[in-house]
């Protein structure tokens, strides 16, 4: 094996030791190769207002752990019409079949993170290859008087558990 093989075996293993012996919950996050300076594109669940203050939170704790955000995509209404021919019974008939979706413009980002408010969920996918590398749940601890703060350090320690470089303020 090589020495970064070794050493990703080791930060997984070390990691798996941690999480199992730290806390009462379990958390699974994969590593894979990170580019040297990666982006991040955070896409809420919907454009309601709910969804896009919950998006807009977690972007600034990624911001916060000094990562590099990216603005979301534009999204676009896109209907598509078919119509179809066939016979039922013994008349011909025409079926006009349109599929209205809305869809993003192209992705520049290197990760995109998910946002779902209403559950409090948040999902990183590896954009290249549609793999998710985590979901998790961003719940603020009851006790604590900052949210968002809160929020910055779980996400610090996430980012840090995938390999991303944070910065250390």
């Amino acid at each position: 094996m090589s020495f970064n093989q070794n050493k990703l075996l080791f930060m997984a293993l070390l990691g798996l030791v941690l999480s199992i012996t730290g806390c009462a919950q379990t958390r699974f996050v994969v590593l894979r190769d990170v580019p040297p300076s990666p982006s991040f594109v955070v896409i809420p669940a919907n454009d309601y207002l709910t969804e896009v203050t919950f998006a807009n939170e977690i972007e600034r704790a990624i911001l916060g752990a000094g990562v590099k955000v990216v603005t979301r995509p534009s999204t676009k209404e896109v209907t598509t019409e078919q119509v179809t021919e066939g016979v039922e019974g013994n008349q011909a008939a025409r079926m006009k079949l349109t599929e209205r979706f809305f869809a993003f413009d192209e992705i520049d980002a290197d990760y995109i993170v998910q946002t779902y408010a209403t559950s409090n969920q948040v999902k990183i996918t590896k954009r290249d290859t549609q793999e998710v590398l985590t979901v998790l749940t961003v719940q603020t601890a009851l006790h604590d008087p900052a949210p968002s703060e809160w929020r910055r350090k779980r996400f610090k320690q996430v980012l840090a558990k995938m390999g991303i470089p944070v910065t250390n303020y």
